[in-house]
């Protein structure tokens, strides 16, 4: 489990040795202003949304995903590639740290990318009481420099229980067996306790027995429903359905793309006057299939949803609805 407190908190704090990992670029910021000297290093991929098999070395799975994002229009594959180079150089040279503090929140996005880092210092073998944990219900981000600096003596130490149960997450979130990610929805634990509801949250990502839709992509579409806005107005409107809102504004813009591409369109119409169409109206009403019309071609995780018959949850039951051999 997450041991007591680490108590070594004056020293490390004062310390540039400390290694700081954190869930985006303004945490990092945020921790800096908050006197908390040592390395920052900002762990940004969105890892839930794309590939993410698990058969590829770190530097072979960073490239994929820099290469992901720049298809995606969320940077220059360039400098992308070099961001992914540069951090993961600094998280394998974690050793030569006297301690490893991690900083994340409770959402989708952070805790995939909590049990990757996990994963990854693992796998580095470090000494025990090396990696502590400040993990949080509310938004980091949103936080002020006053706020963020008491939070680091709450740190918790990663114990051998909590690396074992990161690793398992990590390997069922990079399977081709979506069965594997409910499992990890269901395991109880107070080790990670913040894994079943973002890997739930995970599952409502595949395509619906209902619609074909996402949750993410429904909640967009229902956003559009309630009448004219702007992007920024939509992506409120969205979000304010999310129990943890995990998502970006650039994910969201791409999940409007996505709604108004192809040859069946669940959206049209320009900025600020978006309008679903007729195919979007009877999916909103359930008697429309999307994937039906419009044969899926996305990953999660080490799952790649292709075809018109993809794994589909079914959020009656709580389950997968599975046509085909899924492969691990």
């Amino acid at each position: 489990m997450i041991a007591a407190p680490a108590s070594r908190m004056n020293a490390a704090a004062m310390s540039a040795t400390t290694l700081h990992i954190t869930n985006g670029d303004s945490v990092a910021y945020l921790v800096k202003k908050a006197g908390l000297l040592g390395t920052h290093l900002p762990w940004t991929d969105a890892l839930y949304e794309g590939p993410v098999p698990g058969d590829l070395t770190l530097e072979g799975l960073s490239a994929l995903r820099a290469d992901y994002a720049a298809a995606r229009g969320y940077g220059s594959a360039i400098a992308l590639r070099r961001d992914v180079r540069k951090r993961d150089a600094t998280v394998l040279r974690a050793a030569e740290f006297d301690e490893v503090v991690i900083w994340m929140e409770h959402d989708l996005f952070d805790q995939l990318q909590l049990v990757q880092i996990l994963a990854i210092l693992h796998a580095l073998d470090l000494e025990p009481g090396r990696v502590a944990l400040v993990q949080t219900d509310s938004y980091l981000g949103m936080m002020t420099p006053a706020e963020i600096e008491p939070l680091f003596p709450k740190r918790r130490t990663v114990t051998v229980a909590a690396f074992a149960q990161a690793q398992r997450a990590w390997s069922a979130f990079t399977s081709g067996d979506p069965h594997r990610l409910l499992a990890v929805a269901r395991e109880e634990t107070r080790v990670l306790p913040h894994l079943r509801a973002a890997f739930l949250r995970l599952c409502e990502e595949f395509p619906w027995t209902l619609d074909g839709l996402s949750r993410s992509q429904r909640s967009a579409l229902q956003a559009i429903a309630y009448g004219p806005g702007r992007t920024d107005e939509l992506f409120r409107r969205a979000q304010a359905r999310e129990e943890a809102p995990f998502l970006s504004d650039a994910h969201f813009t791409a999940i409007l793309g996505d709604l108004r591409a192809g040859a069946a369109p669940l959206v049209e119409g320009e900025e600020g006057a978006l309008v679903p169409t007729a195919l979007g109206r009877r999916a909103l009403a359930g008697d429309a299939d999307w994937i039906a019309d419009a044969p899926i071609d996305r990953w999660i995780g080490g799952v790649h949803l292709v075809g018109s018959t993809p794994p589909r949850w079914d959020d009656t039951t709580q389950r997968f609805d599975i046509a085909e051999t899924v492969g691990e």
